[in-house]
């Protein structure tokens, strides 16, 4: 299992009915700002996200924002 802590950067795009998300994070490790999408409604730009990656899934699943 794989972990990636980030801190919000940047929103792109937020819907507030649904909380259809699109922001720019800062990961360790990265020089560049990575690109996240999901369903994040009260996320904003300083917070800090987390996610794990089961081994053998190519999908990031939220632990905490």
């Amino acid at each position: 299992m794989e972990y990636l802590r980030c801190v919000v950067e940047k929103i792109t795009y937020q819907n507030e009915e649904n909380g259809c998300t699109v922001l720019k994070c800062a990961v360790k490790k990265y020089h560049n700002l990575v690109t996240v999408v999901g369903t994040m409604p009260d996320t904003h730009v300083g917070s800090v996200l987390g996610w794990i990656l089961e081994r053998g899934c190519k999908v990031w699943k939220t632990v905490f924002c």
